[in-house]
């Protein structure tokens, strides 16, 4: 037992020797960029294959949510960068080791390397969006992050003698990771930062800001890099958010535009004259939520009175409108908007538009659907003659 643990102690020096050594040997590189600006990106899409990642409450498996989010900034970095060329480390649902996704970033020689993960915890109202960036766990949850992308590790073929004695479930492990982290972390630390602002003020989530842990996916990259947690699965709301196709745009379109900001600031570095190319996420159509508490089929135009608007939910119960039992929810943007009626005229609807002022509903206004998404009421009142 004895000679065990001091063998096994050893294999741990050796291994944070190697990495100590690893970093004198980095620490001479310049970043790949250097006078060329950006010109190779490296998207890794975490977990995949055997390995789902996080499972949210109604299934949604973290390895799909990010494969989508990462083809569709993919795709729009090749649409507005034609010079760029783009590397994913998995592009289909197939199993990649940790080390071999670095390898895969390497070899390219990248400028860049994102990877992106969704989180999940014990708390279902945890939540919120944020950016990791090599370096030592200044805390427990940080560590437990670090923990759960690691253990891929374990599914690896091979994987003890491939991380020499790095056991993802041990603290101490970690305090080798930490030495690599002054190499490309100033760039790493320029582009987490960037995500996590654009993510808030776009696309309005909660900032759980940038942090450092070791995460064997970034130690191993020769290059500036940042992994990117979206947001919680465990979390219902945004569970909703990370497997809906209008959310995976905005999150694509978001990182996307905080990697043109990126650029244009290495480019300049680098003396080459560039500008951030900023571009708008596809609105959804404003449709009328399903569940909704009005009887009755719709015909093709339908006119309603718009009476409020929220960013929070609110129950479409009379006693949250005044009396009024009518009432339905449609979601425009990140508004929750409250509407009453369904008629075929628009001078019913006009009726019924001074009853609700009448109640205290002074600013509402007349609206107009076809088959369920919104249209001008003018080109409804055309349609209806």
């Amino acid at each position: 037992m004895i000679t065990n643990t001091i063998k096994y102690y050893a294999k741990k020096r050796i291994f944070s020797i190697f990495l100590a050594f690893v970093t004198l040997l980095f620490s001479n590189i310049l970043p790949a960029q250097t006078g060329m600006g950006i010109k190779t990106v490296v998207i890794d899409p975490g977990h995949g294959g055997k390995d789902p990642g996080a499972i949210g409450t109604n299934k949604v498996k973290e390895k799909d949510v990010v494969l989508a989010v990462s083809l569709k900034l993919g795709e729009l970095i090749k649409k507005n960068y034609p010079g760029v060329k783009v590397i994913y480390t998995r592009s289909t649902d197939d199993f990649i080791g940790l080390a071999e996704r670095a390898t895969v970033a390497n070899k390219a020689k990248a400028d860049l390397f994102i990877s992106i993960h969704s989180n999940v915890a014990g708390n279902s109202s945890a939540r919120g969006f944020e950016a990791w960036v090599l370096g030592l766990h200044k805390s427990e949850a940080a560590l437990n992050v670090a923990k759960l992308e690691n253990s891929s590790i374990l599914m690896e073929d091979g994987h003890t003698s491939k991380y020499e004695a790095f056991d993802p479930s041990d603290p101490d492990a970690y305090i080798g990771l930490s030495m690599r982290q002054n190499v490309f972390l100033d760039q790493s630390l320029m582009f987490a930062d960037q995500i996590v602002k654009d993510a808030v003020n776009t696309i309005h989530v909660k900032s759980r800001g940038v942090k450092q842990a070791g995460f064997v996916v970034l130690y191993r990259t020769t290059m500036p890099a940042v992994l990117i947690e979206l947001g919680f699965l465990s979390n219902a709301e945004e569970e909703k958010f990370l497997g809906n196709k209008e959310g995976q745009t905005k999150l694509a379109t978001t990182i996307f535009n905080s990697f043109s900001k990126y650029k244009a600031r290495r480019d300049k570095v680098d003396g080459i004259i560039s500008t951030p190319k900023i571009i708008e996420a596809p609105q959804e159509k404003e449709t009328v939520e399903a569940e909704t508490n009005t009887s009755g089929t719709k015909s093709t135009i339908k006119f309603r009175v718009q009476i409020a608007t929220s960013k929070n939910k609110v129950e479409t119960k009379s006693y949250n409108f005044k009396g009024m039992n009518d009432v339905d929810m449609y979601i425009s943007g990140k508004f929750y908007k409250y509407i009453v009626g369904n008629y075929e005229t628009v001078e019913e609807a006009k009726k019924r538009l001074s009853s609700v002022k009448e109640k205290g509903y002074t600013s509402a206004f007349i609206i107009a659907f076809e088959n369920g998404e919104r249209i001008s009421v003018k080109e409804a009142i055309a349609k209806t003659k």
